[in-house]
């Protein structure tokens, strides 16, 4: 009787299932983690601890919190089980939104990892700063495409969506995971592989372009040494005479590092500031680049002074007139330099140039 006040097998099942929602968070945490300090790969960490065995770990809660809800509503005492098995939807509810919208997230953007202002004149990235991306890091060439591994993956999805349907349970799993949004009917990138990754940038994110100020190269130079401190990148090289600075990004959670760099040019009066963030690891980057060059772009601009690109012309001079001598009539005679300054060509007599002129040797 006095068990069956205080809610029995059923407040301790519902109490099993609260532990095992409250081990979520941790289960994310420990998966993120072991990938920052080396423990496994990313690939174990954010694709099968996280989105394959944190995705059915999550339904498993959920589908548990509502069973022990049941049981609750059932019969008396509720209050103890039915508080527990909310906390235990919550926990699972905000769990899977973070999947999914994860998932969501991805399937929006093109699966590529390096951004930039202007893929006509890529910034090159230092040989300081590619020898600590290491040889197992993502390839950076001035024309990158989407990699003919996707199209290998495309086929494996395929695969495994067929295999799913042969069997009753799997067919049930799988379209339920399609139901509540942590899979799909097609394969989210299909048809990219080979793709320009400048194409698809352009489509995904039209709005990265180079930045133009009427600052010199050396303030905004010191702007951008700022910006990059203040976002806590560290710094790998500073080259003001090249206007080239480079630095590290480090994500919080998994620990995944990002290459930027920043260019600045002189443009007649201004300069121009052209960016380039790209992952080390991982197919897609779920924006992370393009955010980050963002909001590079957007510090600047508040530090700097933005004007159009077509204002920022070199002012050519009127061509000076230089006076040349002629050696022979003995008469000055005027003709027009192209350069800003005046030019002034030294005579030189028939007798000088055969003296000063090399002497032609014949190879055999």
């Amino acid at each position: 009787m006095a068990s069956s006040r205080r809610g029995g097998i059923r407040l301790s099942f519902t109490w099993l299932v609260f532990i095992m929602a409250v081990a979520l968070p941790v289960w994310f945490a420990v998966s993120a983690l072991g990938v920052k300090y080396g423990f496994w790969d990313y690939t174990v960490g954010l694709g099968t601890l996280t989105r394959d065995w944190g995705g059915k770990f999550v339904m498993l809660v959920l589908a548990l919190g509502v069973l022990t809800l049941i049981l609750g509503l059932l019969k008396a005492p509720r209050v103890r089980i039915v508080i527990l098995s909310c906390l235990i939807l919550l926990i699972g509810v905000l769990a899977f939104g973070r999947l999914v919208a994860m998932r969501s997230l991805s399937a929006s953007l093109p699966p590529i990892h390096d951004i930039q202002t202007d893929w006509s004149d890529p910034i090159e990235l230092s040989p300081a700063l590619m020898d600590l991306r290491g040889p197992d890091s993502n390839v950076v060439v001035d024309d990158p495409k989407i990699t003919e591994r996707l199209a290998a993956m495309e086929a494996g999805f395929y695969a495994q969506k067929a295999e799913a349907q042969k069997d009753a349970t799997q067919q049930f799993i799988w379209n339920l995971q399609v139901l509540v949004g942590l899979q799909s009917e097609e394969f989210m990138w299909k048809g990219l592989a080979g793709n320009r990754v400048a194409d698809e940038q352009a489509n995904a994110y039209p709005e990265i372009e180079p930045l133009f100020v009427s600052d010199s190269p050396l303030d905004a130079f010191q702007r951008a040494e700022e910006v990059i401190a203040s976002m806590g990148m560290e710094f790998v090289t500073r080259n003001q005479s090249e206007g080239v600075i480079e630095a590290v990004a480090e994500t919080q959670w998994f620990g995944f590092k990002d290459d930027v760099a920043i260019r600045i040019l002189p443009v007649g009066e201004g300069s121009r500031i052209d960016v380039r963030s790209v992952s080390r690891v991982g197919l897609s980057d779920l924006g992370a680049n393009a955010k980050r060059v963002s909001l590079i772009l957007d510090s600047l601009k508040q530090k700097l002074t933005i004007v159009p690109a077509d204002t920022l012309v070199v002012e050519t001079a009127e061509p000076v007139p230089t006076v040349v001598e002629d050696s022979a009539t003995g008469s000055d005679e005027e003709t027009d330099s192209p350069n800003d300054e005046l030019i002034s060509e030294p005579v030189v007599t028939d007798e000088q140039a055969s003296e000063d002129e090399p002497e032609e040797v014949e190879t055999p």
